[in-house]
C-alpha cells in the first residue's frame, strides 16, 4: 500500500507534532489544522485582506 508523503507539522500553541491533524481548508484556501493536544486550530499561512474606507462606502457601510 502506498501513502502520500505528509510534512510533520508542529502545533504553534503547545509545539507538539504528533497531535496536529487536518481539519479542512480555510476561506484563503490554505489548510488548516488541529491539535489534538491542545484542541486548538491554526493555519501555516494566512492571506490578510485590508478593510479601507472607499470598501465600506462601497457597500453602505458608513
Amino acid at each position: 500500500m502506498r501513502t502520500l508523503f505528509q510534512p510533520k507539522v508542529k502545533c504553534r500553541y503547545c509545539h507538539k507534532t504528533e497531535y496536529v491533524k487536518r481539519h479542512g481548508k480555510g476561506r484563503s484556501g490554505y489548510p488548516r489544522y488541529r491539535c489534538l493536544e491542545c484542541r486548538k486550530t491554526f493555519q501555516d499561512k494566512y492571506i490578510y485582506n485590508v478593510y479601507t474606507q472607499s470598501d465600506g462606502a462601497e457597500k453602505g457601510c458608513l
